[in-house]
């Protein structure tokens, strides 16, 4: 598997300490990236020189949890999508003029099952809420490393949100889709998936939409007969290892992060 180096190995081992892995790994390529802790949760934020954003422009956050469910390699969910940012840091880097990308590796996410007020996403999207950044765009990723098929998550907005969050939200929901049709034209697909870390920007009023991949064969099946897809069935198991992973699902997930460097959105 040529297209996954023999660091990636060594971040998916049960001992490994992912946070001094990502933070050695940036720190090579000449980027800081400091813990921000909130709420008992460490996040990472990768620190970009200042030259390369442009205020005329919307600020694009993009968040990928590097937790995972203790005592599983965790190579899909979400090794494969931290690595891809990791890799995507490097481009990004030394890319000329400006990409407004602001990268948070995100903790506790695997950590959530009381509710979305436990993930550790809600107490990061709280400090954006009180830092009066709600209308900037919020791009999750999950589960990157396998599959062929990109998917957007189908997201069901609380009943009473209110008319300014709903028009923000399809807004954002717009500009995730046509990153996707530009990177794979008619290729991908819209899925009702479990909330990730967009599950807690959303609960504070913060609109956030979520990529995941899936195999074609799984979402034939699932859009046939309602069949768990395998990808999601091997989650949280000792099955999420490097061997389930495919070389077109880093490829395809490396071009939509570039499409999103590229995407210029004018404040308002």
């Amino acid at each position: 598997m040529a297209f996954l180096d023999e660091e990636f190995k060594k971040f998916i081992q049960l001992d490994a300490d992912r946070v001094k892995f990502i933070q050695n790994y940036l720190e090579r390529i000449g980027l800081n990236c400091p813990v921000i802790p909130i709420d008992g949760k460490n996040h990472l934020y990768v620190s970009f020189p200042k030259n390369q954003y442009n205020p005329l422009f919307k600020i694009k956050t993009v968040i990928a949890h590097y937790d995972r469910v203790p005592q599983t390699p965790g190579a899909n969910d979400n090794s494969s999508s931290v690595y891809s940012f990791l890799r995507w840091a490097e481009r990004l880097a030394v890319r000329k003029g400006t990409h407004n990308i602001r990268m948070i590796f995100t903790d506790g996410e695997e950590l959530s099952s009381e509710g979305v007020s436990s993930q550790g996403a809600f107490g990061l999207a709280k400090l954006f809420k009180r830092l009066g950044i709600t209308k900037e765009d919020v791009y999750v990723f999950d589960c990157m490393g396998r599959g062929n098929i990109p998917v957007l998550t189908e997201t069901i907005l609380p009943k009473n949100a209110p008319r300014f969050f709903v028009k923000d939200f399809c807004d954002l929901e717009e500009r995730a889709e046509s990153v996707i049709m530009n990177t794979v034209g008619r290729k991908w697909m819209k899925l009702p998936c479990n909330y990730s870390d967009n599950a807690g920007f959303i609960a504070n009023g913060i609109p956030a939409v979520a990529f995941t991949m899936l195999p074609g064969e799984e979402i034939d099946s699932f859009m046939r007969s309602g069949e768990k897809p395998l990808s999601w069935k091997m989650l949280h198991t000792m099955q999420d290892d490097f061997s389930s992973l495919n070389e077109s699902a880093f490829e395809i997930t490396a071009a939509i992060l570039d499409n999103i460097a590229n995407l210029k959105t004018v404040r308002k």
